[in-house]
């Protein structure tokens, strides 16, 4: 069984459980009670809000515990910072404290002697002199008392008695004897290396590489060629569908960049893709600067990124308004070998619209300029698109969406898309009722007519009496009378009576005012509006062709240890494993 010695010296804690040395376990058991104390009995309202204050305690304790700033602890860093704080920052003692008595002494001159690389070399030399006359005195001992010792330690004369305790307390002797010894290589091989580094890289012969401290390992060649590609952008308002194409084996991350200084994270997303697979994403767009990443890294361990920036990405889409028609282009993307986009128009139906109204005619005419309320009945127009020396055109949609496609070369470019729209528009401007004027001069007219009188009817009747005396003696008191009364009756019956009546009337000079109907008038109006914006495209796929991989050595076989034993003892040599 082999021995191992467990150095004391070191200046290390021992780490129990988790990572957590026994002093740090001790004050997580402390914080985990105090937090369970303040979910406990914590008089602040509802358990939800207990446990949010539990969990900030524990968090809080085990920062303070584990947490390190510049390699200290959190607690000694707060204790520095309250102790900086309260403390006195001015100095309290006298100012003849601070003046120096006299003035300091001068530099004295370093006297020249023998040079750093001069006295490593020495040292050099006496440490190395040294080793070399150690060990030929211990060899000429190990001849005198015995066999040559060639592995591992000498067997002494007890060594097939198994003894195995005097064995180790020789072994603690021994390793008590020889601490100078090691020491001394050590600052021997501490001196070579740090001579080594000192000298000039002038002085190395040519063709030779100069040491190195790191560690030496093989860096593989990188392997040329694009891994991912992208097959498709399309933006649509404050979106973007991207379409990936893997050219081998890749593990991608995608992000989107946005907000006022094109730095916020808005999206992250992973995909493993196979040699040819595609993938699509729909990413938000943000701010005055939008960009997207694609970081991949493939089946070698090699790693790479993708990015597409604000010149290439659409957005914001242009919009335009107008007096007939609202454009806007809700869609613009691109495919290998052509750039696509849709512009949506929203039309009027009544403009306004100048034209010159007479509104009085006759024996005056009135003519301004009026602006009227204009019925749109059709927009007809045609949507010009061109992007370098690609265009197309094509008939133009009112109040939907008019889409066009232009052909573009293959590769990596920007291209500049700019779409012309010409419109006109048919017009039903309704006129208003125009006044019609007529003079008439001073004139005297007769105008006779006839006047039916209506005659009343009446009637009335007269009556009178009469006294006659008759004379029957001399005696006139013997006389008599008598009387006769005579009736006169009148009747005159009503009826109409016609009259013809002559009027002589007087027309005073005047104009007279009539108002009269007008049909509507047909009219129409051009208009010509621009949209402008810019997409980004990407090489070609291509399939990436990977090297062979290099053949791996298969494992040594170790030979099997009971034939060397035997044969180590055969020789009389000590077996080390």
């Amino acid at each position: 069984m082999r021995e191992h010695e467990v150095p004391t010296h070191v200046q290390a804690e021992d780490r129990v459980l988790l990572g957590f040395t026994f002093p740090q376990i001790v004050a997580v058991m402390a914080v985990c009670a105090i937090s369970y104390g303040a979910y406990r009995y914590a008089p602040v309202g509802p358990s939800e809000v207990r446990m949010a204050l539990a969990a900030v305690l524990t968090l809080a304790g085990i920062a303070m515990i584990v947490g390190k700033v510049g390699g200290r602890r959190l607690p000694l860093v707060a204790a520095d910072l309250l102790k900086y704080r309260l403390g006195a920052r001015l100095y309290v003692g006298s100012a003849s404290q601070l003046v120096r008595p006299e003035p300091p002494a001068p530099a004295q001159p370093v006297k020249s002697g023998p040079g750093r690389l001069s006295l490593m070399a020495k040292r050099a030399g006496r440490g190395l002199g040294r080793l070399r006359k150690n060990r030929k005195t211990r060899k000429n001992k190990e001849r005198r008392n015995g066999r040559m010792r060639w592995f591992g330690k000498r067997r002494g004369k007890d060594a097939g008695s198994g003894r195995r305790p005097d064995h180790r307390a020789e072994t603690l002797q021994s390793r008590n004897r020889k601490p100078r010894r090691g020491m001394f290589a050590l600052a021997v091989v501490a001196v070579l290396a740090a001579a080594v580094t000192t000298v000039p890289q002038s002085a190395l012969a040519d063709g030779h590489e100069p040491w190195r401290d790191e560690i030496d390992f093989e860096v593989k060649e990188p392997v040329e060629g694009r891994r991912i590609f992208v097959e498709g952008l399309t933006v649509s308002g404050d979106r973007a569908a991207v379409t990936l194409r893997a050219a081998t084996e890749l593990d991608i991350r995608v992000r989107a960049f946005g907000g006022p200084q094109g730095t916020w994270l808005r999206f992250w997303g992973s995909a493993s893709l196979a040699e040819g697979e595609r993938i699509d994403y729909s990413l938000p767009l943000h701010g005055p600067a939008p960009s997207f990443t694609v970081s991949w890294e493939d089946s070698l361990g090699q790693a790479g990124a993708l990015t597409f920036e604000e010149a290439q990405l659409p957005y914001p889409l242009p919009v335009v308004e107008g007096e007939l028609c609202d454009l806007r282009m809700t869609s613009l993307g691109w495919t290998p070998g052509a750039v696509s986009g849709v512009v949506e128009s929203d039309c009027a139906a009544v403009v306004e619209e100048s034209i010159e109204l007479q509104t009085v005619a006759g024996h005056a005419s009135v003519t301004e300029t009026a602006l009227m309320d204009a019925e749109v009945t059709a927009v007809t127009g045609t949507v010009s698109a061109a992007t370098g020396a690609s265009s197309a055109s094509v008939t133009f949609v009112p109040d939907g969406e008019t889409r066009f496609r232009l052909a573009v070369p293959a590769g990596e470019a920007i291209h500049d898309v700019s779409v012309d729209v010409s419109l006109e528009a048919s017009l039903r401007i309704p006129m208003p009722p125009l006044t019609q004027l007529t003079h008439h001069p001073e004139r005297v007219e007769h105008i006779t007519k006839t006047v039916n009188l209506h005659r009343p009817g009446d009637s009335d009747y007269d009556s009178e009496t009469v006294t006659v005396t008759c004379d029957d003696g001399a005696d006139s008191s013997a006389a008599t009378t008598s009387s006769a009364t005579a009736t006169a009756y009148a009747y005159v019956p009503s009826a109409t009576i016609a009259r013809e009546v002559t009027v002589a009337v007087v027309h005073p000079e005047h104009i007279k005012a009539e108002t009269v109907e007008r049909q509507p008038i047909a009219g129409t109006r051009a208009e010509t509006m621009a949209l402008a914006s810019a997409v980004g495209s990407d090489d070609p796929f291509k399939a990436l062709v990977l090297p062979e991989p290099e053949p791996v050595d298969p494992p040594a076989e170790q030979e099997p240890a009971d034939g060397l034993r035997d044969w180590f003892e055969d020789m009389g040599w000590e077996w080390p494993w």
